[in-house]
């Protein structure tokens, strides 16, 4: 017997968003240690200024839906 879901759709959602989220920077932060461990700091500086605003952008939004899913949950 499954047993009913305690969320709705846009708050389980934003919870895996959040979670992908966590490995993409936990992911990222590897590549760039292991590319600094070769002698590419340039590259990896150059890399972070490009992808950081990225990332920023994604937080925002996530959070952004978990502001509309709290809101969402509290009416019902």
């Amino acid at each position: 017997m499954r047993q009913p879901q305690r969320h709705n759709l846009l708050f389980r959602a934003a919870c895996e968003g959040l979670k992908l989220l966590a490995f993409m920077v936990v992911g990222f932060i590897s590549i760039c240690l292991l590319w600094a461990l070769f002698g590419t700091v340039e590259q990896t500086e150059a890399l972070m200024r490009v992808v950081m605003p990225v990332f920023l952008r994604l937080t925002a939004g996530l959070m952004s839906l978990f502001a509309i899913a709290g809101l969402i949950e509290s009416l019902e």
